[in-house]
């Protein structure tokens, strides 16, 4: 007996379009986020009169001679760039954009953003950007554990907060379970492989970092199951759009051009 699809042909590829915009447009988000984190290290570093190298993922600076004030400033920097980057486009998603297709880049942008200040704060005892910074100025142990805490916390209902938000960015004839694995397993787990793939080749422990710090969107997974809805605060959810093509290309590129650095020199 063979059964007629109630979906015309003619919308496979948008539908499927619908389905990949997540994992795509964090991708992108995540180049367009910690490639110019590690740039705020880079310029930090400069502006403190050090010369530097800007890798893609990573920085390295010349900083024997600066002071453990100056080097917390250096390691800092970056978070606190990302939160910045965070806020600003969770505000651009909440109001400016709300009826707008790129509102899910937006969206991104604040994930990856405020996850890129909340994954230091929970590292700051083990490490990171914030245990480095926290070493240089000798904060004890303790604090840092305290810290860490607080950190693994927030960070954790924030993944679970976000889960929420993307399970909106799926079709509504999507059940739970493709709702959720469309919205945030696909780019948790392809997305997470496709940006080392983009930022190849990596020290290995960069690679190892990369995955493991990726385990928060465990919580998005949660969040996505447990605040699935059909209520949308918006008419339809957009297809694959030329302007996430466009960022996509773009990211991809400003990654592939710092393969070999760009040293900032004195």
């Amino acid at each position: 007996m063979k059964l007629e699809s109630s979906t015309p042909a003619s919308a496979a590829p948008v539908t499927f379009g619908i389905v990949v915009r997540p994992t795509l447009l964090f991708v992108a988000a995540f180049a367009l986020n910690i490639t110019p984190h590690e740039a705020v290290h880079a310029l930090t570093a400069y502006f403190l009169g050090f010369s530097s190298t800007l890798f893609r993922m990573w920085v390295d600076p010349d900083a024997v001679s600066a002071t453990p004030m100056q080097l917390a400033a250096i390691a800092a920097s970056g978070p606190i760039f990302s939160l910045a980057v965070g806020l600003v486009s969770w505000l651009l998603y909440r109001k400016t954009y709300k009826r707008r297709p790129s509102r899910l880049f937006f969206l991104m942008m604040a994930m990856v953003g405020i996850y890129s200040f909340l994954g230091p704060v929970a590292g700051a005892a083990f490490g990171g950007d914030f245990n480095l910074a926290l070493k240089f100025i000798a904060i004890s142990r303790t604090i840092q554990y305290v810290i860490s805490a607080i950190g693994l916390v927030l960070l954790s209902v924030f993944m679970f907060f976000m889960g929420t938000a993307l399970s909106q960015w799926a079709p509504l004839s999507l059940g739970r379970t493709k709702n959720v694995i469309c919205t945030t397993v696909a780019p948790w787990v392809i997305g997470t492989a496709l940006v080392v793939l983009i930022y190849s080749p990596l020290p290995r422990f960069l690679i190892a970092s990369t995955f493991s710090g990726s385990v928060f969107w465990a919580f998005a997974v949660i969040g996505a199951a447990f605040g699935f809805s059909k209520t949308r605060d918006f008419d339809s959810i957009p297809s694959l759009t030329r302007l996430d093509l466009m960022l996509t290309v773009s990211a991809v590129t400003m990654v592939r051009i710092l393969v070999h650095g760009v040293r900032l020199a004195h």
